[in-house]
């Protein structure tokens, strides 16, 4: 039966909108049975085309056959190729990476660098029932069983309904020979063990395996797409000020829930995993704070869902800074900005605007500074008879994520001032105040 792939390709690329009219597009080239049949595809269906063959330099010889194979089937076809060598061993030592994953990461380096509208890879069916099967064995939620999405931002698959099967009877029809990988016949890699072990065994169970898979796959696709649109729009709504509504996202279905949980780790620069997922969907269920990675901790506070990184981080170049009145300070990521009042309307007035943020100015003993807190600090807040301990009042009075860029203002005899708090008793203002100290956060 004649395989009439390109009708197939020109389908997929209709059905999922991958290319826009007067696009270029790059193919890339290994010289094995799909790219050179992407190749072809693209080619009769009239796209202006350009290829790249990256060369990893891996398998000595059999590298450099393959680059002669693209050089002479692009120089026979009229396409332009490009060619790069790349050195993967180096790159993944120096990164500390797998081969497989420093390959990919370069390859794709490689496609980016060619600049053209588009990057068309040859990924197929069988391509997607591995990545489902060795996703499924890792541990994976509907997006990973859904395998290679037919379309990423730039990225194109217009070969991803193809099986390979079709791809190499449709080489075969036009006397179209190509190269093959030895490392794809071994069974070293964990793809390899379940292309030449695992999908053997499910094929005796169903010969039209790839078939049914494909269609399989086609609905959970649309099912993950649907679920991922639904958090997405739930995301947006549970935005606040600083964070996110903690009982809405404690509330939503766990379907919507855990994929929003998943962009909200995203967005925040934390790597997703499924232990994430379920200490995040913890603490909106039920408070607290979790160690997301290093030095970031996610936390909640007054139904605020929020990231703030440990304070040990932020105060570790923060400095005390010596206070002059009309300067504006850089404090941890706000402006702090110190200012005299005269005190001609009577203090009353003045203290009724500012009573958490003004004091005495002419009651300082020696240079007033802003610092951070230190170990012992306390003060004894107006007219209170007893001391506080600042360490206790900065964990009642801010969140974890603001408690490194409280203001804290002392004089050679202690601290003077502590914000949400106010001055300590002994420079509070008084009738007989005569310069008043106001402090005041600035817009940056």
């Amino acid at each position: 039966m004649k395989i009439d792939l390109i009708e197939k390709v020109r389908k997929t690329i209709s059905k999922y909108d991958m290319i826009n009219e007067g696009e270029r597009l790059l193919a890339g080239l290994s010289g094995g049975a799909d790219s050179v049949a992407l190749l072809l595809c693209l080619l009769e269906l009239g796209y202006d085309i350009r290829a790249c063959h990256v060369n990893h330099c891996l398998r000595g010889a059999e590298s450099d056959r393959d680059q002669k194979f693209c050089e002479e089937l692009c120089e026979r076809l009229g396409v332009e190729l490009i060619v790069r060598r790349i050195d993967v061993k180096g790159y993944c030592q120096a990164n500390s990476l797998s081969t497989e994953e420093g390959a990919r990461i370069l390859r794709y380096k490689a496609f980016e660098e060619a600049e053209c509208s588009k990057i068309c890879t040859a990924h197929n069916l069988d391509d997607c029932l591995e990545t489902a099967l060795f996703n499924l064995a890792r541990g994976s939620g509907l997006k990973g069983i859904s395998s290679i999405p037919p379309k990423r931002d730039n990225i194109v698959r217009p070969m991803i309904a193809c099986s390979r099967s079709e791809i190499e009877e449709f080489l075969a029809q036009r006397g179209q020979g190509f190269v093959t990988d030895s490392t794809n016949l071994e069974d070293e890699y964990s793809r390899n063990k379940i292309r030449h072990k695992v999908i053997p065994v499910l094929k005796e169970l169903n010969p039209s395996l790839v078939k049914t898979f494909g269609e399989t796959v086609e609905r959970l696709r649309e099912d993950s797409r649907f679920l991922e649109e639904q958090a997405d729009r739930f995301v947006e709504s549970i935005r606040i000020e600083g964070g996110y509504d903690r009982n809405a996202l404690a509330a939503a279905d766990g379907p919507v829930r855990d994929r929003a949980i998943m962009k909200i780790l995203s967005e925040n620069g934390i790597q997703v995993s499924s232990e994430r997922i379920n200490a995040v969907g913890e603490i909106a269920a039920n408070g607290g704070k979790v160690n997301v990675k290093q030095n970031c901790f996610a936390a909640t506070r007054y139904g605020k869902l929020y990231f703030y990184m440990s304070d040990d981080v932020l105060d570790k170049d923060q400095e005390p800074v010596k206070v002059i009145p009309g300067t504006v300070y850089q404090w941890g990521t706000r402006r702090i900005s110190f200012e005299i009042l005269e005190n001609s309307e009577g203090y009353e007035k003045i203290y009724k605007m500012f009573t958490y943020s003004c004091l005495d100015y002419d009651k300082i003993k020696g240079e007033l500074v802003m610092r951070k807190r230190l170990p012992g600090d306390k003060i004894r807040l107006v007219n209170r008879d007893f001391r506080s301990d600042l360490r206790i009042l900065l964990k009642d009075g801010f969140g974890p994520e603001e408690r490194s860029s409280a203001v804290i203002l002392s004089d050679d005899e202690g601290v003077v001032l502590c914000e949400r708090y106010g001055p300590a008793d002994r420079v509070k203002l008084d009738e007989d105040t005569g310069r008043v100290l106001i402090v005041r956060d600035c817009e940056v």
